[in-house]
């Protein structure tokens, strides 16, 4: 068996840690998404719904009875307290989840870690990779991708550290400037290296 090395990989939104992500993926590695875990574990029958709902009332819920994500985080942005209330709640058991899959594998696995540094979680990897965009190339990713407003957008930037203090905190930062193919090689060397420290056979 492979030894297993562990990468938490972070970044704002709109940085591209999704494309950094899946390219892992493509390249052979196990990949996790806490933002996966958070969802399933928060549809009904979940171990967090129920926790949620009593928390945040039944006004979050959509017609069919599943928890309104822009509802919710309508409540969560509003303000530090809700935010921290959410996180209390949820995290230990996304973060549970998330070290039952890393003991599992073998070989290299990256996991998506949104607050990585908020929350202390770099002392579970043997590496931790940052993703830093241009905050106005980030805006308008995300304006993009979501149905969010400009001034939603911000408010839950505002919830994440900075990318100076990302790279300052990470093993490796990787600068995604917009051009997808050169970032692309960039995240393919780091696989390299990552297969290295393993004996990985990377074809």
């Amino acid at each position: 068996m492979l030894r297993r090395f562990l990468v938490g990989l972070t970044g704002g939104m709109g940085s591209g840690k999704t494309e950094a992500l899946r390219q892992f993926s493509d390249l052979g590695a196990l990949t996790i998404s806490l933002d996966e875990i958070a969802r399933a574990q928060a549809l009904p029958g979940g171990p967090a719904f129920s926790k949620i709902v009593r928390a945040f009332g039944f006004e979050i819920l959509d017609e069919s009875g599943h928890i309104d994500r822009r509802k919710l985080a309508g409540q969560v942005f509003s303000s530090s307290v809700t935010r921290k209330r959410l996180e209390n709640l949820t995290h230990p058991l996304i973060l549970k989840e998330m070290l039952r899959l890393m003991s599992r594998s073998s070989g290299i696995v990256v996991a998506d870690v949104p607050l990585l540094f908020e929350g202390g979680h770099e002392k579970y990897f043997d590496a931790t990779m940052a993703i830093l965009a241009p905050i106005s190339l980030r805006l308008l990713r995300v304006s993009k991708r979501d149905t969010l407003s400009l001034l939603e957008i911000k408010k839950r930037m505002s919830s994440q550290i900075s990318d100076k203090e990302r790279r300052k905190c990470a093993d490796i930062a990787i600068d995604n400037d917009g051009d997808l193919i050169g970032f692309r090689q960039k995240v393919a060397e780091y696989y390299r290296a990552f297969c290295l420290m393993t004996k990985a056979k990377i074809g």
